[in-house]
């Protein structure tokens, strides 16, 4: 009996630290994985394809004024993806 309850206090304590641990991982960052798609796409290297991000993002807010950070990255990654179709 003793042992039993032993066990259910482990499986307890496990189920609390998962638990907790789930909530301590930070969301992924959907910007970071649109960039990393931008350099594998671009095929240059990453800093040209950083320098070459920031210059094609820049023409697109003076285009597209008021759109987030986010969207003028999404569109970059969807122009270079329909554009290797």
């Amino acid at each position: 009996m003793n042992t039993i309850v032993t066990l259910l206090l482990v499986l307890g304590a496990a189920f609390i630290v998962v638990f907790l641990l789930g909530f301590a991982q930070r969301p992924p960052d959907p910007i970071k994985r649109l960039k990393e798609r931008f350099i594998t796409l671009s095929r240059l290297s990453r800093s040209q394809a950083e320098v070459e991000l920031l210059d094609r993002v820049e023409a697109l807010a003076e285009r597209f004024p008021g759109k987030s950070y986010a969207w003028y990255v999404e569109w970059l990654v969807t122009d270079l993806e329909r554009a290797k179709r």
